[in-house]
């Protein structure tokens, strides 16, 4: 009663001072509401932002001697998936070229197999410079180091077996080689690899054709991977969105253990993002709240 009284008394005497106290208020909700809108706004929009610029969510990486089916099986138990490839990696003891009355030889290259379908459904992967995009490929440096132009021959210089010749039938460039060809399975804080110089990509079909033999005498130089681009159905909060995709790997762990290795390329870049956001948030809070 005192306080409805005191109310009463306050608005009846002095009316001026209680309404420009409400305002005043109204108007520090407003602001920290604005504030907080804004927060949650860009810390949406920097998810947002960091999901589309990775080419692959998940590269998982095939230990030899175990059936790709059953891995397959259990990616399609951890998580939905939008786009799923098949890779083939091959090392190479080389490329080499004869272009005029030149011989151009490379050192150790790579040689990779990707279905008819694989631009479609990873297009940040390649970008085509000169020739067809279609065909076996050859990326900008290895061009340059052999000398060649779509049109030319190269030999694959293959461990144990003898070299085999190839078309070129267009140049690329890779702008995300670093993630293309990183070692799956390396611990979190291990040094990064730079990405081979020298690359060639071609149909799988065609690799399975030329590696398949290298396979049986060689099985340390050929790899498989499977790219996935998982179900964007996460949390808009970079924060929650890394836990809830770092749970869906540990979860695919558990279901491929000793079978397979994981790349997890979207959990690396949300926590870049997530550290971003909370520097972000704390920033605007001190400058707002005053």
């Amino acid at each position: 009663m005192m306080i409805i009284k005191w109310f009463k008394g306050s608005f009846t005497k002095r009316p001026g001072r209680m309404l420009g106290a409400i305002v005043g208020i109204a108007i520090t909700m407003a602001l920290l509401s604005a504030i907080g809108s804004f927060i949650s706004y860009s810390g949406a929009s920097m998810t947002s932002r960091a999901i589309q610029n990775v080419p692959v969510d998940w590269q998982v990486q095939i230990v030899p001697g175990i059936s790709p089916d059953t891995v397959r099986t259990a990616i399609a138990k951890a998580t939905k998936f939008s786009a799923f490839e098949t890779t083939g990696y091959a090392d190479v003891k080389g490329l080499e070229a004869k272009t005029g009355n030149s011989t151009q030889q490379t050192g150790p290259g790579k040689v990779v197999g990707i279905s008819d379908t694989y631009r479609k459904n990873f297009p940040a992967e390649f970008r085509s410079l000169i020739g067809s995009p279609a065909g076996v490929l050859t990326t900008q440096q290895c061009a340059a180091n052999l000398h060649i132009q779509p049109g030319d021959n190269v030999n694959i210089q293959r461990p144990g077996l003898p070299p085999v010749a190839v078309k070129i039938a267009g140049v690329i460039e890779l702008p995300f080689a670093d993630s293309f060809f990183q070692a799956v399975g390396l611990p979190p804080n291990a040094a990064p690899q730079a990405p081979p110089d020298d690359v060639l990509i071609m149909p799988l079909t065609q690799w399975h054709s030329i590696f398949d033999e290298q396979a049986k005498i060689r099985p340390d130089s050929i790899r498989t991977q499977f790219h996935v681009r998982i179900d964007h159905n996460f949390p808009a909060d970079p924060n929650a969105a890394y836990i809830h995709v770092q749970r869906l790997a540990n979860n695919l762990e558990a279901r491929i253990a000793g079978s397979a290795l994981i790349g997890n390329n979207l959990a690396a870049r949300l926590s870049t993002v997530r550290a971003d956001a909370l520097y972000a948030r704390v920033l605007f809070l001190f400058l707002g709240l005053p």
